[in-house]
Parts: structure tokens; C-alpha cells; sequence
């Protein structure tokens, strides 16, 4: 892309990425104000739960404990401290809210009027519905069900009929493994309070961005695009993880698949391919194909996934900060715009670089 295009798309959004700034500078005071005080209460919970089992032990703030414990003359011994935290948290949480609130509507107006200004000949929406059909289709995210929360951050697609491209922004809650473990800890007495403590407040406290607080399964870029190979099964790759294969083994769905093994060593050390069918998967995985998946995949510096069928293609790039997001630090430099047209732009010449 041309530098100039971007030196003055910059100068116009300068003014709007420091005001951004500041608007997140005081949500995480917010937030980390919100939790600290929740972090409090919890483990006043805590202290107060183990103090009635434990009747005998040393615990800190014992002669504390001793003095909160209900009496005939003080009965709401207990109740006034944690009452009092509670309207401090409702207070917080309040004006958390209010200030999250006006930071995400201003990242949104700056992200779209930079994406438009960027890359005129492509159409951005924000606030449309998740592409939940696609993402399913792809068979990329083992644990999806229809019920399954998928959010869309936004949107780009091509306007020329030449070429058929779609990119979103995505996250996906599924119920895999780690979520279920989560789930299962939740049920389970004082546990739950820890996990709470760790997930949520101890997670916010020491997190250098405002956060949603929800454990996305995933976080990133999803593209799909026409792919010129007819195909009677479905062959995806991943980039090599053992929890890949956990989830994969863990779900029902896809008892059909097999692990495909392949020649290239290069590829085997970086990806693991699954596929309905072993010579299928060799005719759409060719030598040269996977080393510019391989290219592919040194763009990004992330992991990806890729999915192939019917004449399909689909793309997945992880990004825990989301690409239509702007990232945690100083936004008021132009690396800001130059890493989100990297991204977009390596996205845009996928089609080219792997020859589809």
C-alpha cells in the first residue's frame, strides 16, 4: 500500500486515537478499581467460610475474624462490611460501564472511518451477525454447536466480482476442554470462588487492556473464499498444538477424519492435517501448497488454520486482541495503521500467494 495513503489517513485519525487513549486509560482504572474490590470481597468470603470450619486454626486477621463473628449484640456482624463492598461495587461497575461504553463506541467510528479511508474497494460493516454458517461449514473449531455464542467485530468483503473475499473479526465461547474444565470447577464449593478469583479478578487486575472477561475459545481473523479443486470430503490444518488433538479426539463430530500424514518434514513439524480421505487430502495438500502455507504462515507469525472443501477455502488466524480492535500500548504512532494493513493485506493476497 501506498505510504502516503497511510501518513494521511494518520494525520486524520490522530486526534481521535489519543482521545481513544485516554478513554481506555480510564476504563482500566475503572475496571481494575471494579475488581480490586470484588478480589476484596471474595476473599473476605473466603477468610470467613474457612474460619467456620476451621475452628481451631490460626487464621490471618484472627482477632479481626473474632470481632466480626455475630453476637447477641452486634447480630449484623457480618452482613454491614460485605454491604458496604457491595454498593462499592455496584458504583464501580457503574461507572466501568459508562466509561467502556464510550471507549468501544469511538474505537469503532475511528476503526471504520481508517478501514474506509485504507482500503476504498472493500465493503466494512460493523455490528452484522457472526458468519455462523461459515464457521461451521469450515469444520475448523471442533466443540461449535449451534447454540454455540459467536460474536462479529466486523466485517470487510469484496465489491468487485472478480473476486469472491470475506474477512471477519470473530470470537467463539465453544465448550471445549479448557471451558468445560472451568465449568466443572464452577460447581464445585469454594473451588468456584477460587476459580472466580483467578479468571476474572486476578485476570483484570494484572491485564494492561480493558477487558470483556469472557474466555473466547477463540479470538481472530476468519476468511472464506473460493477454492478451485471440487472436492467429495474435507481436508483442515492446523497449526501444531497438543490441544488441538485433545479436542479434535474429545468431539463427536468428526469420527469420519483421520490424521493425515504427510512427506514434508518442514510442514509436519509446524502443522497437523486431518482429512476424510488420505489421497484426497494429498491431491489438495501439494508440495508446493504447503510451502506457501508454510510463507503463509510466517506472515502472520501466528497460528492458523486452514480448511478445504466443495470447492471452498477457509482461513482462520488467531489474535487475542482482535483485528478490528486497536492494540494495548501508545496508539498515537502510525505502526498503528501499518500492522493493521499488514494484516488485512496479507489476508487480501492469500488467493495470490497460495495460487488457488
Amino acid at each position: 500500500m501506498d505510504q502516503f495513503l497511510i501518513q494521511h489517513t494518520f494525520k486524520e485519525v490522530q486526534d481521535s486515537l489519543k482521545d481513544i487513549q485516554s478513554k481506555r486509560k480510564r476504563t482500566h482504572f475503572y475496571q481494575k478499581i471494579t475488581w480490586g474490590i470484588t478480589g476484596i470481597y471474595l476473599v473476605g468470603m473466603l477468610i470467613i467460610l474457612a474460619s467456620s470450619y476451621l475452628p481451631g486454626t490460626d487464621l490471618p486477621f484472627g482477632d479481626i475474624l473474632a470481632k466480626a463473628q455475630p453476637s447477641a449484640n452486634n447480630p449484623y456482624a457480618q452482613v454491614l462490611p460485605f454491604a458496604g463492598l457491595m454498593v462499592l461495587i455496584y458504583f464501580s461497575t457503574s461507572f466501568f460501564i459508562q466509561a467502556f461504553q464510550k471507549f468501544k463506541t469511538q474505537e469503532m467510528k475511528t476503526m471504520a472511518n481508517m478501514v474506509d479511508k485504507l482500503f476504498p474497494g472493500l465493503e466494512f460493516t460493523q455490528g452484522a451477525s457472526a458468519p455462523k454458517k461459515e464457521i461451521q461449514s469450515s469444520k475448523l473449531f471442533s466443540s461449535l454447536k449451534s447454540e454455540t455464542s459467536v460474536y462479529n467485530f466486523g466485517q470487510m468483503r469484496s465489491r468487485s466480482k472478480g473476486l469472491e473475499f470475506n474477512l471477519a473479526d470473530i470470537g467463539i465461547l465453544e465448550n471445549d476442554l479448557s471451558n468445560k474444565a472451568s465449568g466443572t470447577l464452577m460447581r464445585i464449593p469454594v473451588l468456584n470462588m477460587g476459580l472466580v478469583l483467578y479468571q476474572y479478578v486476578f485476570k483484570n487486575l494484572v491485564s494492561k487492556k480493558p477487558e470483556e472477561s469472557l474466555p473466547y475459545s477463540f479470538r481472530g481473523m476468519f476468511c472464506w473464499l473460493k477454492f478451485q479443486k471440487k472436492l467429495d470430503g474435507h481436508t483442515v490444518v492446523f497449526s501444531r498444538n497438543q490441544g488441538v488433538k485433545l479436542d479434535r479426539w474429545s468431539s463427536f463430530k468428526f469420527r469420519e477424519e483421520q490424521e493425515i500424514y504427510l512427506e514434508d518434514p518442514r510442514f509436519t513439524e509446524n502443522f497437523i492435517v486431518y482429512g476424510t480421505d488420505q489421497v484426497e487430502a494429498r491431491y489438495v495438500l501439494s508440495t508446493a501448497l504447503m510451502e506457501r502455507i508454510l510463507e503463509l504462515k510466517e506472515k502472520f507469525d501466528r497460528p492458523i488454520f486452514l480448511s478445504f472443501q466443495n470447492k471452498q477455502m477457509y482461513l482462520a488466524v488467531k489474535n487475542e486482541n482482535g483485528l478490528f480492535a486497536f492494540p494495548s500500548g501508545n496508539l498515537e504512532r502510525i505502526q498503528v495503521l501499518e500492522e493493521l494493513v499488514k494484516e488485512i493485506e496479507t489476508a487480501l493476497g492469500m488467493k495470490a500467494d497460495l495460487r488457488l
